[in-house]
């Protein structure tokens, strides 16, 4: 009897430490960040001009967070990738990637894993997802130093973005520790970042401001994403440092951008303990694939030639792109 009581204790104890792993990001969500709002009398438009490097943030919003905790870390914070420089839109169309193209994505990280893809998989559906985000303009040199100091205002400019992904790269990922890398690909492919010609600057910075917006998402006149701005997590300031640390820099320079990450509402819905649970299992891209191209692949949320996408951000500007073969 005493053993059986040891068993069921121990199998109990195991559940609740398994429950609390899976559920794990639904009890530690990062609260939006403390920042003075800025309003459109605040700034003036400026035209954008081309960009130096371009940085993106991800999970960066406590909305998406909630919506896709799988790959929060609470530790290290939202993820960060660069982005290339054939991302950058200013046309009026979105090229849906093929399924070539899309592998080319995968042999950027590993060529004989892309190989393997094309033999296995005849077609790959892009589950092409938008995103609406604030950009940040550099307007000056930023030193690594200067962002360290709690009271530095970073002179940066806003604009709108709508950071478009390939889902389906996340799951070609051959293990759960490589899906940033991943959706970065999913994210780098060309034309994939539509952005809008203007860029608002404030008339003077001020520490831990934030142009107080709406962020909408149009997909052929549906509202898919609509949110404040306010409800992200961390400030331009904190946003800059994260990446120059990230990726050791000493700074930045004028004309450099950073897409700073999108609210709740994009077509990518997996509940996050399912999401956790692959860290547990880990599968292989192989049975990843049939899930999500089963699954997901032709799940209207996602984008498909023919649709039109406008993506807004209040006084910021907006930006329509249609998608197209």
């Amino acid at each position: 009897m005493r053993v059986m009581s040891v068993l069921l204790l121990l199998l109990l104890a195991t559940a609740m430490a398994l429950g609390v792993f899976l559920f794990r990001p639904f009890l530690e969500y990062p609260m939006p960040a403390r920042l003075t709002c800025l309003d459109a009398s605040a700034g003036v438009d400026q035209a954008l001009g081309d960009p130096g490097d371009v940085y993106g943030l991800g999970l960066s919003y406590a909305g998406h967070i909630a919506e896709s905790p799988g790959l929060y870390d609470p530790e290290t914070g939202p993820p960060i990738f660069r982005k290339r420089m054939h991302t950058v839109n200013l046309g009026d169309e979105i090229v849906y990637p093929s399924r070539e193209v899309l592998l080319q994505g995968v042999r950027e990280i590993d060529p004989g894993h892309a190989e393997n893809l094309a033999e296995l998989f005849l077609e790959i559906p892009a589950l092409l997802d938008y995103e609406v985000e604030i950009g940040l303009k550099v307007l000056s040199n930023i030193s690594l130093e200067d962002l360290r100091r709690p009271d530095f205002a970073p002179p940066v400019g806003y604009f709108v973005a709508n950071d478009i992904t390939a889902r389906i790269l996340i799951g070609m990922a051959p293990r759960f520790e490589q899906t940033v890398a991943y959706l970065a690909e999913g994210k780098g492919l060309p034309g994939f970042l539509p952005i809008g010609n203007q860029v608002w600057v404030p008339l003077s910075p001020a520490v831990d401001s934030w142009p107080c917006v709406e962020l909408r998402t149009e997909v052929n006149g549906e509202v898919r994403q609509s949110a404040a701005s306010e409800d992200i997590i961390m400030g331009p300031r904190a946003i800059l440092l994260g990446v120059a640390e990230g990726f050791s820099l000493n700074g930045f320079k004028p004309g450099d951008w950073v897409i700073t990450g999108t609210p709740p509402g994009v077509a990518a819905q997996i509940p996050g303990w399912i999401q956790r649970s692959l860290l547990l299992v880990d599968p292989d891209a192989e049975s990843k694939l049939d899930f999500m191209i089963g699954g997901s692949g032709s799940d209207p949320a996602y984008l498909r030639p023919g649709d039109v996408v406008t993506v807004s951000a209040g006084f910021l500007g907006s930006k329509t792109s249609r998608i197209v073969h």
